[in-house]
């Protein structure tokens, strides 16, 4: 599960993206207030995962096997745009980002949502239903990001200029990654 969580939420996507951006823009302290919207974002996101992953569970009990598969499609499709993605651009952010616009960006991030939803159906819920264990599993994701985000940020401009030169290689790589996991969540490895 923090394979595929890792994999997830430290490969390239809206949050890391443009805190890549703005840090090497406004530098980690400019970035603060908007990383925990991020981090807040995240935390709300991760527990509304769980909340609706395991009352739909009980609702439905069949859906479980059906989540495992649908997760895993999303995977392979992660895998195939991050194997599509060109480099970032040199756009310039003319806003400094805020709190509220890093709460905000988590809320309507699919790849965040998807990852909550996967991570509870493939992992967490299929062993575990008492609501304070899967509130730290909710804590516990959100930190795998955060230190995704964080990674993100500190390398700002260094890595921004080695992914432009070595974009395809570097997609490719977390391509293969996300396809693995999608088979491990499938169950087929």
């Amino acid at each position: 599960m923090t394979l595929s969580a890792i994999l997830t939420v430290w490969s390239p996507g809206p949050n890391n993206i443009l805190l890549l951006s703005t840090a090497s823009k406004y530098g980690i302290s400019g970035n603060l207030r908007f990383m925990t919207g991020i981090w807040s974002g995240s935390l709300t996101l991760m527990c509304l995962s769980g909340l609706f992953c395991s009352t739909l569970g009980k609702v439905v009990p069949g859906i479980q096997p059906v989540m495992k598969y649908l997760g895993a499609a999303y995977v392979l499709y992660l895998a195939w745009q991050t194997w599509r993605r060109l480099p970032p651009s040199d756009a310039v952010q003319e806003k400094k980002p805020t709190w509220l616009m890093g709460y905000f960006l988590q809320l309507v991030n699919v790849k965040i949502i998807i990852y909550g939803l996967t991570m509870f159906s493939a992992y967490i819920l299929p062993y575990e239903t008492k609501a304070p264990i899967l509130f730290g599993f909710a804590v516990y994701l959100m930190f795998l990001g955060a230190l995704g985000n964080l990674i993100w940020a500190f390398a700002g401009n260094m890595l921004k200029r080695f992914y432009s030169g070595h974009y395809k290689l570097m997609n490719g790589v977390m391509a293969l990654l996300l396809v693995w996991c999608s088979l491990r969540i499938a169950g087929l490895l």
